[in-house]
Parts: structure tokens; sequence; C-alpha cells
């Protein structure tokens, strides 16, 4: 296995970002596609794996079609919305419906505007499956969420509303039954939405993955939901554990002002708030800021690695991903200290440091007939050269 490597560099990438940032705002806004396909070309051609590097072949005309399109939006919407209310939320309700077709356009002309070693990837997935996976799912999701424990408080109010006609005792033994009941119905429609959450986290990365393709070879991954359901219920529990400790440092930083404060919180309003608890509060935040980030990061790592090591390339080349939580978080909280303490200028080193780490911690199996294997995709790449022109979308991002 051999890991990718990023060749450039903060101070090579400065160059580039600033005299884009300066001609973004010289445009008003308007070089930004331009600007964007430089970053990727930068990024790209400096992203390498066994001496050969990634090409980003999109043109700013192109991506400048896209961006005209959501100005358009963003300018029509709030038109609309001054006017009537009602016609923006039927405008975002369009949008919300095109989403699906957005992000499966948008997976398309993202493959097909790349390549590696002069070889196209491209994007084969289905438009219907774009909308199971993307609309239907999560509607699903939330019905199940705020759909049951709604229906079943609505439910539990009729049943009080008839009971009334009853007596005074109906009422007190309906109210009794309705608190047992919702809290009850509640937590197995939060199983449910949890078990379904991974569900849907296994189906979006088998339809990204298993519909993309290298040339006329073909990626391919089995997930299993169990997987994803065990790296969020871990994740949950640090959650919780988080919560503990956060209210651990509250109490005891800030004493005897934490007590008075949640007894008496009339208090608050008579006079300034208690410097113990201000300071407790203010280290809690801090510490719920770093604990989300490792939260975050421990859960990405850890999807990223299990869906690497089940991803195969025409079951010949593997993959394999060595992030570690805790290398993820740190990149990601000193970055955020640099950008803050320069006012953003250390942006460029940030990019930069967060691409090494992510492309040094991504493995390719290089080792069994590898340069035959791309020998085989280079001559195979004419008869796709043709497709590659029509390449055109509205630019929006999928991770998985």
């Amino acid at each position: 296995m051999e890991s990718l490597r990023f060749t450039g560099s903060g101070s090579e990438y400065f160059k580039i970002w600033i005299v884009n940032v300066l001609l973004t705002i010289i445009t008003l806004g308007l070089y930004y596609p331009w600007a964007k396909v430089r970053n990727r070309r930068y990024f790209y051609a400096n992203s390498t794996l066994d001496s050969r590097n990634f090409e980003y072949h999109a043109t700013g005309k192109q991506l400048f079609v896209g961006f005209l399109i959501t100005m358009v939006f963003f300018i029509a919407y709030n038109l609309i919305a001054q006017v009537s209310p009602q016609g923006s939320i039927i405008l975002l309700l369009v949008l919300f419906i095109a989403i699906p077709w957005l992000i499966w356009r948008s997976l398309m002309f993202n493959m097909r505007v790349t390549s590696f070693s002069n070889v196209y990837f491209s994007f084969e997935g289905q438009l219907g499956k774009a909308y199971i996976n993307y609309l239907l799912y999560p509607f699903i999701l939330l019905l199940l969420m705020y759909g049951l424990p709604a229906a079943a408080f609505f439910m539990g109010m009729d049943d009080i509303a008839t009971a009334q006609a009853m007596g005074e005792g109906a009422v007190v033994e309906t109210s009794a039954m309705l608190t047992t009941f919702l809290p009850i119905a509640m937590f197995v429609a939060f199983i449910v939405a949890f078990y379904f959450y991974a569900v849907i986290k296994k189906k979006n990365t088998e339809y990204v993955i298993n519909g993309s393709r290298y040339g006329q070879g073909i990626f391919k991954t089995n997930v299993e939901s169990k997987k994803f359901l065990m790296i969020n219920l871990k994740t949950m529990g640090l959650s919780f554990l988080v919560m503990l400790i956060l209210g651990v440092v509250v109490g005891i930083l800030g004493g005897s002002d934490t007590i008075m404060m949640f007894s008496n919180p009339e208090s608050m309003k008579h006079g300034r708030i208690p410097e113990g608890f201000a300071l407790a509060m203010g280290i809690a935040y801090l510490i719920m800021i770093f604990a989300m980030i490792l939260i975050m990061s421990y859960t990405m790592t850890r999807q990223r690695t299990y869906t690497y090591e089940n991803t195969f390339l025409d079951d010949k080349i593997s993959f394999a991903s060595t992030l570690r939580a805790r290398d993820f978080s740190w990149v990601m909280l000193s970055n955020l200290f640099l950008i803050l303490v320069t006012l953003g200028l250390a942006f460029p080193w940030a990019k930069v440091r967060m691409a090494k780490l992510m492309l040094e911690n991504t493995l390719v199996d290089t080792e069994h007939g590898f340069d035959v294997y791309l020998s085989e995709k280079q001559e195979a790449q004419s008869s796709l050269g043709e497709q590659i022109g029509d390449a055109f979308d509205v630019d929006v991002g999928v991770a998985f």
C-alpha cells in the first residue's frame, strides 16, 4: 500500500489565494468561479500517487453558469419574500425537491472533469436512486423523529377531549396514561430514527461509490448499517461523557456562584452575573468547542476507515485510511487558531496542512500490477474522450 502525497506549500498557494480574493472583491464576486478553478487545479496537480498526479479540467465558464443560476435564485427568493411570504416558501419547496437532481448532476460533473494519470473519472448513478437517497429517506427520517411523537401527542389530546365528556375522573386517568405513553413513544421513535440514520449512511455511501468509474473501471463497496450504527452509538456515548464533564467543570469552578445561579435564576435580573459562574461558563464553552471537534473527528475518521477498507476498484485495487481522530482534530483546532490570530491570512497554510493530512493517510494498493492496470485504462480512455467536453453542471459538492 502506498499513500498519496501533496507536494504543494502554503507559501505557494498563498500567491494564488490572495490574487483570487482580490479579483473576487474587485469584480463583486463575479470572478469566484474562475477562482475556484484555479484553487482546484493547484490542489489536484499537487496531489500525487506513485509519481502520477490528478488533474482538474473544468473551466471558469462552466462553473460561471452554475454560479449565475445560484445568484438568480438567491435574488429571486429575496424579492419574492418581500412581496409574498407564501411565494418564498413555494420557491424553497422547489429547491428542496431539486436537491437530489443537483447532487446527481454535481457528481456527474465533478467526476467527468477529474482525471488521474490521463484517465478520467465518471459517475453512472441513476437519478431515481438519487431521489430515493437524498429526498425519500430523509423525509422518512423526519417522520420517524418528529411525526410519530407528534401523532402520539395529538391522539392523546383527542383522548383527553373525549374523556372530558365522561367526567373529571376519566380526564385524570387519560392524562396519566398520556404522561406515561408519550415519553415511551418518543423514545421508540428516537431508537428507530437512530437506526434508520445508519441505514441512510450506508445507502448514500454505496450510491456514490458504486456509481463511480475510473475510465471503464468500476468502484465497488459493500458496507453494513450495523457498523455505522455502532460508530454512531459510540459517538453518542462520547457526547454524554462530554456533557457530564462540562457539568462537573461548571460546578467546580463556579462553586457557590453556580449553585446560586441555578437555584435562583431570577437573581440574574437584579444584578451582574457572578464572576465565578462567568469564568466557569467561559471555560466550559472552550471545552465544548474542543470536544465537538474531537467527537466529529472520531465519527468521520471511523466511518472513513470502515468505508475505505471495504472499497475496491475492479476487485483489483484496494484502499485504506490511516487517519486518526486525534491527528484530524489537532489540525482542525490549530488551523482554527492560526486563522483567528492572523485574521484569515493563514488560511492558505491551513488548507495545505489539511490536504497533506488527508492525502498522506489515504492508501492505495500499488503493489500488484498497478502500472499494468493504469496502462490498460489509458489505452481504453480514447473511447470516452468525446463525452468529457459535454460536462456542465451547477457545482454543489457531496461527501461521504
